[in-house]
């Protein structure tokens, strides 16, 4: 395999990290976004004054949001081993492990609340995030098309499932998932960006550079999206585009770094 598709494939994996960018899916459709239900529940904890549940959940909820995910993930987990019933803290525990390279525990966590409630598509989704982050795209696969197939799943959903079938080599089939995210979420960066390495895969430059300066020009494009598009445009020779990219996002020396590996990708 090329350095080129190595890149590629690194690149999808990140992508497969940060597949539900707003956190753990949700558990049914009336659920709100991870930050907003979890400060609903803190309010609704605090009538009990005996109850360790809000000051647990406050300091998970600022962990999580300092990125501290390892921190979290404890206060979680105490949560949801008092509150077995919880799919919310079952899934807030498993993302924060996730996201501390410690998928092997999030698998166990969904496991557990996936006895009680089995075919439960947010935690089918979740565990499937686990697995690709385990190294396991078979078992990723088997619970991210279920998870895909509920009728009320959402663009997150199917935007890991095309991930986790660009990890299996099966690009097409990845290629109808991305789509099938877009429709409901129409020109989500996220998505354009799984799509446009989806096609850089293939082999598809012009394609790929098009869907990511469209995903670029989202006002909530993240950095990550921009310094693909700086690296798809070095790895095709385009290193004067590449290195502005990297100079309006990045300081001074990595900037600086960056150039040296886009030279470098030049001649190879």
């Amino acid at each position: 395999m090329s350095q080129k598709s190595l890149i590629l494939l690194g690149m999808l994996a990140t992508a497969l990290l940060q597949a539900c960018n707003s956190g753990p899916a949700k558990t049914n459709p009336s659920m709100s976004s991870a930050s907003s239900s979890q400060s609903k529940m803190v309010a609704d904890t605090r009538e009990d004054p005996l109850s360790l549940k809000p000051y647990l959940q406050e300091a998970a909820i600022k962990s999580s949001s300092n990125k501290e995910y390892r921190e979290a993930a404890t206060y979680w987990l105490a949560l949801y081993q008092e509150n077995p019933g919880d799919l919310n803290f079952a899934l807030q525990c498993a993302y924060n492990m996730r996201y501390a390279n410690s998928p092997g525990d999030a698998i166990n966590v969904l496991n557990d609340a996936l006895r009680s409630n089995p075919g439960n598509a947010a935690l089918l989704a979740e565990r499937a995030k686990s697995y690709a982050a385990s190294g396991n795209a078979e078992l990723a696969l088997a619970d991210i098309t279920k998870a895909s197939e509920a009728p009320n799943a959402e663009w997150p959903v199917h935007s890991a499932h095309g991930v986790i079938l660009d990890r299996l080599g099966r690009s097409g089939d990845a290629r109808l998932a991305y789509e099938k995210a877009l429709k409901l979420s129409p020109d989500n960066p996220v998505v354009l960006n799984n799509l446009a390495l989806n096609h850089a895969l293939a082999g598809h430059h012009e394609e790929a550079v098009t869907l990511l300066q469209r995903a670029t020009q989202a006002p909530n494009a993240n950095i990550q999206i921009r310094q693909n598009l700086s690296l798809l445009l070095a790895m095709h020779g385009d290193v004067k585009g590449a290195s502005q990219l990297s100079q309006a996002d990045l300081p001074n020396n990595m900037a600086q770094n960056n150039m040296a590996y886009f030279e470098s990708l030049r001649l190879e």
